[in-house]
């Protein structure tokens, strides 16, 4: 008698989401304190709540949307913001491409749906994970932040509303205070050095060769390009590995040459 076949793990079961969406429960705090920084800091800039709101859904980068904010003015053409963000972004061309193990055998939508809800938080968290590389559980961790995300704006902007002039408060310097923390928390050591200091020559040299806030793409170009020229495969040690169904089967997201299989466990 054959065996009968065990069901599959679909693309985001519900359990998988769940434990995405636990494992970056440790990220809530420092989540909606960003979130209300950048909601008090659009509020300021002039921005409805609720463009702010679709910013956030239609982005979904934090990095991305201060730069995006800060450049929101009259006088700044909105092709300007659309090259800034898509420039700071780039650096999701190489998340993606670690998270092949991910995607790999499944539709265009779960690619599209999972890499949308991608932060550099929960791409981390995933990457931590030795035996779980479900797109379930980057869904999971990418809706609890997007809400925590979401629900920091709101009180954020509806704070920054009611404080009339924000350098009382040293609001004005919180773009620069913000960046300060993210580039912090962004050094992974000697590897950054290189493209960190060509984006600072880029910058400084756009500064003053460049009008407006340009200055921020050359920087941009100069550090990508060089991380680019500069990297190496033994770069990067980790990649997350094959998701293991509950009833011992490997579905998708194998790597080559494995198929599903009973593990004997």
């Amino acid at each position: 008698m054959s065996r009968p076949r065990q069901p599959e793990v679909g693309h985001f079961d519900a359990d998988t989401i769940r434990r995405g969406a636990l494992a970056c429960l440790p990220l809530l705090p420092s989540t909606i304190i960003f979130g209300a920084v950048l909601g008090v800091l659009a509020a300021q800039r002039g921005l409805s709540l609720g463009e702010l709101l679709f910013m956030s859904l239609a982005v979904f980068a934090g990095s991305a949307q201060f730069v995006s904010v800060d450049l929101w003015r009259e006088t700044i053409p909105a092709a300007t913001i659309i090259i800034a963000t898509a420039v700071i972004n780039m650096r999701y061309v190489l998340i993606g491409a670690s998270l092949r193990p991910v995607f790999r055998g499944r539709p265009l939508w779960v690619k599209v749906v999972g890499m949308h809800m991608v932060a550099d938080e929960n791409w981390a968290v995933s990457m931590t994970q030795p035996t779980l590389a479900n797109p379930g559980f980057l869904l999971g961790g990418g809706m609890f932040l997007g809400v925590v995300w979401a629900t920091g704006n709101t009180v954020g902007y509806l704070l920054g509303g009611g404080i009339p002039d924000p350098e009382v408060y040293a609001l004005d310097f919180a773009f620069t205070a913000v960046f300060a923390a993210l580039t912090i928390g962004m050094w992974k050591g000697k590897v950054d050095l290189l493209p960190w200091i060509a984006a600072a020559i880029g910058s400084i040299i756009g500064h003053f060769v460049l009008p407006g806030t340009w200055s921020v793409l050359l920087g941009a170009a100069a550090g990508v390009i060089t991380a680019a020229l500069t990297w190496r495969p033994d770069m990067d040690d980790t990649s997350p590995e094959t998701e293991i169904a509950v009833d011992g089967t490997t579905v998708y997201g194998a790597p080559e040459g494995r198929f599903g299989t009973d593990t004997g466990k």
